[in-house]
């Protein structure tokens, strides 16, 4: 993908459920930098987390989710924060890609990045994230103010 088309977002996806656990793809771009992983997770988490979105950044400074183990398998997480008095929320992004423990610690791949979102991108993305997590299936978008 060329720098050019691509945009900034946070993407979510069920890519496999059972009645305990469901697996996510996590794509994440921040226009120059992308990445992927795959990572396990549970509704109810998704769900906890999509509520704690409510009226952010109102009630709250920062939030914080994360699935996975760090250094481990797989790991995503996402912190949200205020940037400014306008709304405007910076996310940052960490993925960890499905590499097994077996191997060196500088084979895993990891990356961090920012993407900044507008407060009607948060509320869209909170909405996605309850019939993600309710429906068991489908994709949560969160598109960054570039979008």
């Amino acid at each position: 993908m060329t720098q050019q088309i691509r945009k900034s977002f946070l993407k979510l996806q069920i890519i496999w459920k059972d009645n305990d656990m469901l697996e996510l793809q996590v794509i994440a771009s921040n226009t120059r930098y992308y990445g992927t992983t795959e990572v396990y997770d549970t509704s109810t988490s998704l769900f906890d987390f999509a509520q704690t979105l409510i009226g952010f950044p109102k009630d709250n400074n920062h939030l914080f989710y994360e699935t996975g183990y760090k250094e481990s398998y797989a790991f995503f997480s996402m912190k949200f924060y205020c940037i400014d008095n306008s709304g405007h929320a910076g996310v940052e992004i960490n993925l960890e890609e499905n590499v097994a423990t077996e191997f060196r610690p500088e084979e895993k791949h990891k990356l961090r990045l920012e993407i900044i979102v507008e407060p009607n991108a948060i509320d869209n993305f909170q909405k996605e994230l309850v019939q993600l997590a309710k429906k068991q299936e489908g994709t949560a978008v969160l598109y960054g103010r570039d979008n």
